[in-house]
């Protein structure tokens, strides 16, 4: 330490140069956290630190060697590239030639600099730190001849460029580097030959590595290859793409073979030294890695196209957020704030959620500022959407309902072709919706209010309200604010929530996505709500054991099974005829039972065909999920989906349990849809309720549908009855309705939609055949035929409560209004009689 001190007093030059690569990293880092406009001001910093020292590298070589320059210090040379490179690099974030770097390429680049800067203070350092040295800066080489090769189309036009401020020679700095290190490695070998095998080791790791990945990249190619084959030749039910997803070994080379193209850059792409690729089919910003190039360079793209690989990557690496369509870009988006106006009914087990999210546009660009919001919203199970706002020159404007192909026609007809103000909220599988704001502008923030009506997860003598969070713009930097109220507050529960003088709660925070409220449950109201001519009243829905013992098992079988996990449960179920598929049902043995486990273990997610059990009243089915695996929507226009609709087109009742609590996309639709008795948990439960064959069911009655979570059914009865119980009573019925009755006919376009709509439309909900939409003006709702609902209950709202007046208790109510204005405008005329009089 001494003596590399002692170097650096000598060398003030040297330390110098140190110091301007400090300032300009500096600079470079606090850039990544600033919009790019803003971001060009510290390259203009860094490019004049760069030019600066250039100017006095070569003022001090003349001085000393006048016109032989070349025989200047390297190690001053060294520390001028360095700077450049950096340089290049922040001038990179706003003339875009290489998208941004890979997480490893970017610790790569980092210890290639510095094994540059620290090759000019080798004489401070011992052998063993020199080996070291040498090996990375070996390996730092091939980095940089690698960057010299990429930018080698870019040489012709940077020479006939260099008159513009010599921006353009930055293209050629990893070339100059890569000589550069050359020539260190050189002279490091003449005064130490032992360093040979270090320098040879030091070139080898990077190339064997790159090598690896090629053949790993080409061996998918091949797999998907023959498994495009097989497809054929078996003449399966299910998309190729599924077959694949099935088979695909997961792994970060496997991610990165998907991403190609639509996030990691590959060959013969168009480049623009001004702009970078923006691929709008796949929303997670685009990458620069060298080993997906030098893959697809020599083994070839990958063999599927985009839209396959989207899927997926939506199935087995949970993208469906990222992978929905866009119309408009939204890279700059950030969500800057979150409040939640919570309404919690504990005697109705049920809770109305308002959250206000506010949108803002980071791009400072001249042009196409204009950007769009897509949100992903993860309800809590049960859960409905039953309001949508969006502030339209600082008014809020409350949503209409309609059925999907319209609202998804109008949004795209004003948004993609128009552009003017338009949101809109659709259903999705598996407890999620997906709602789109346009245009979010720089100018101010975008703000828009979505409301959910819950129920109450029942958990033994407690109540779980849960937060809906969602995918979108990031909320890393989201200030929170959320205001809890109760319509029968509980004794006691913990929270960090402060309590008000008028009882509710508040809290200000940094926004956080997953929380939950716990406490005690209360009976349950006998209060209904009425609307039309029919009221609705909850009730308790107790899980009755059943007798039931299964003579057909069938076992949805994949990774997320555990071999040990099949061996302690096949003693309990081996006298029943226990079925596996695969292509066809396999039924299973003690003698095959290894052998058929070993052809299911590697598989990524497993699709049950319901459509193969023959006899649905004597069936149980016994699944594990991982979570991820396609959606019922993903297999449309399939044989697989035909089969599937074909098969609940008549119900059917069998029992399928789900062991521990993750289930897949498609089976929690499946469970929304309530096309079987579920019931779920862990495998020593599930032992315990074959041995008793015993199994836990909710006995559905007529006109009244089960909340299972909640423990509790919503009652429909005939007549109007004038109580206080909130409207969401009626919301959920209708969800509830709608799920029970689109099961059968999911993906029938016709008659399914037209009966169920006036249902949706009755309660104001999102459902999978409505939609919510909220348009500029009252011209753009008639152009797209998109009516105000009439005999409906509207948007929902923080005060909703009670029984909504009939269309002719409001003309009661309007008249009697009247009658009292009238008389109380009359009164003082009545009173200057009385004067006179006297």
């Amino acid at each position: 330490m001494k003596r590399l001190k002692s170097i650096l007093l000598e060398d003030k030059f040297r330390l110098s140069g140190i110091v301007s690569i400090l300032i300009s990293a500096l600079a470079f880092v606090i850039s990544g956290y600033l919009p790019t406009e803003t971001a060009f001001i510290f390259f203009i910093i860094s490019y004049g630190i760069s030019t600066i020292f250039c100017v006095a590298v070569m003022t001090k070589a003349f001085a000393t060697y006048r016109w032989k320059m070349s025989k200047g210090k390297i190690e001053y040379t060294a520390l001028l590239l360095v700077l450049w490179f950096t340089s290049a690099f922040s001038l990179n974030k706003s003339m875009n030639v290489f998208n941004n770097s890979s997480t490893w390429l970017s610790v790569y680049i980092c210890l290639a600099s510095l094994s540059i800067i620290l090759c000019t203070l080798q004489e401070a350092f011992n052998l063993f730190f020199r080996h070291v040295l040498t090996f990375f800066l070996a390996a730092s080489t091939i980095l940089f001849i690698y960057f010299a090769l990429y930018l080698i189309p870019l040489y012709p036009l940077s020479v006939l460029a260099v008159i513009v401020l010599g921006l353009s020679l930055h293209t050629f700095i990893p070339l100059f580097l890569s000589i550069v290190a050359l020539a260190f490695l050189v002279r490091f070998y003449k005064k130490t030959p032992a360093l040979k095998y270090t320098i040879a080791f030091g070139l080898f790791v990077p190339m064997l590595i790159s090598v690896w990945f090629t053949i790993e990249w080409s061996q998918l190619n091949k797999n998907i290859k023959l498994a495009q084959n097989h497809n054929s030749l078996n003449e399966s039910v299910l998309p190729e793409w599924v077959e694949i997803a099935v088979h695909l070994r997961k792994s970060p080379i496997t991610e990165k073979y998907l991403k190609a193209e639509l996030v990691y850059t590959t060959p013969l792409e168009d480049r623009s030294w001004f702009s970078g690729n923006i691929s709008s089919s796949f929303s997670e910003p685009k990458k620069h890695d060298p080993l997906v190039m030098i893959a697809s360079l020599w083994s070839g793209k990958p063999e599927l196209t985009q839209n396959d690989r989207i899927k997926i990557l939506k199935s087995i690496y949970d993208s469906r957020h990222l992978a929905e369509e866009r119309l408009w870009s939204g890279d700059d988006l950030e969500t800057q704030s979150v409040a939640s106006n919570i309404k919690v009914y504990p005697e109705y087990r049920m809770a109305y959620t308002e959250k206000i999210l506010s949108v803002r546009n980071n791009n400072e660009r001249k042009l196409n500022t204009d950007q769009e919001a897509i949100y992903t919203f993860h309800l809590p199970e049960g859960s409905v959407v039953s309001s949508l706002s969006l502030w339209i020159n600082g008014r809020e404007e409350k949503a209409r309902l309609t059925t999907k192909g319209k609202a998804d026609s109008a949004y795209k007809t004003i948004v993609g072709v128009e552009v003017r103000d338009p949101s809109v909220v659709h259903w999705q599988e598996g407890n999620t919706v997906s709602v789109r704001v346009f245009p979010c502008t720089t100018k101010e923030n975008r703000k828009f209010k979505i409301g959910i009506t819950s129920p109450l997860k029942k958990e033994g003598g407690q109540l779980i309200y849960e937060n809906t969070w969602f995918d979108g713009p990031t909320a890393k930097n989201a200030e929170e604010s959320i205001q809890l109220d109760f319509s029968n507050p509980p004794k006691q529960f913990d929270t960090d929530l402060k309590r008000q003088k008028n009882g509710k709660y508040l809290a200000d925070r940094q926004y956080k996505d997953k929380w939950t409220l716990r406490f005690d449950k209360t009976e349950l109201s006998n209060q209904s709500f009425s609307f039309g001519a029919n009221s609705y009243q909850l009730k308790e829905a107790i899980a009755v054991p059943t007798a039931f013992k299964p003579t057909d098992i069938y076992l949805d079988l994949n990774r997320s099974w555990s071999e040990q996990e099949l061996k302690t449960l096949w003693p309990h179920i081996n006298q029943q005829n226990v079925y596996v598929f695969k292509e066809k049902l396999i039924k299973l043995t003690a003698e095959n039972l290894s052998s058929v486990y070993s052809d299911f273990y590697s598989l990524n997610f497993s699709l049950f065909p319901f459509y193969e059990i023959s006899n649905p009243e004597n069936a149980l089915v016994i699944s594990k999920s991982s979570g991820n695996e396609p959606n019922l929507r993903d297999l449309e226009n399939s044989k697989f989906q035909e089969n599937t609709s074909r098969f609940f087109a008549e119900p059917k009742i069998f029992h399928l349990y789900q062991l521990g609590e993750k289930s897949s996309p498609y089976l929690k639709t499946l469970k929304e849809f309530g096309v079987f008795d579920y019931n779920e948990g862990n495998l020593d439960q599930l032992i315990n309720q074959l041995e008793k064959s015993q199994f836990k069911t909710f006995h559905d009655l007529d006109n009244a549908l089960v909340i299972p979570n909640a423990e509790m059914k919503v009652k429909k009865i005939e007549g109007n009855v004038q109580t206080t119980a909130p409207d969401h009573l009626l919301r959920l019925f209708a969800y509830n309705d709608i799920l029970k009755k689109a099961g059968a006919s999911y993906f029938e376009k016709n008659e399914f939609q037209n009966d169920l709509l006036g249902t949706a439309d009755e309660a104001f909900i999102v459902s999978p055949v409505s939609s919510m939409i909220v348009l500029e003006s009252q011209q753009d709702y008639d152009r797209f035929g998109i009516e105000e609902s009439k005999n409906s209950l509207k948007n929902a709202s923080i005060q909703s409560s009670g029984a909504a007046p009939e269309p002719h208790e409001w003309m009661l109510i309007i008249l009697c209004a009247t009658v009292i204005i009238y008389f109380t405008h009359q009164a003082g005329h009545f009173n200057k009689l009385k004067l006179l009089w006297k």
